[in-house]
């Protein structure tokens, strides 16, 4: 069960790869709102993005600088 729930957040540089963006791109979409994100590890520093995120093209996502 805990291996399933870890398959369906990916880390910022999986995200990153998928939209072919830097990292710092996928941590500004996800702090913005635009990508739903939890953080993780004992500080809550470390971002991770919903799976549903990569296939949904409901939400339009800024253009990267």
């Amino acid at each position: 069960m805990e291996q399933h729930s870890e398959t369906e957040w990916l880390t910022v540089r999986e995200v990153a790869e998928h939209f072919r963006v830097s990292t710092r791109t996928v941590n500004r979409w996800a702090l913005s709102g635009h990508l739903r994100m939890r953080r993780v590890g004992p500080t809550g520093r470390l971002i991770r993005i919903h799976s549903s995120e990569l296939n949904s093209e409901q939400h339009n996502l800024p253009a990267s600088a």
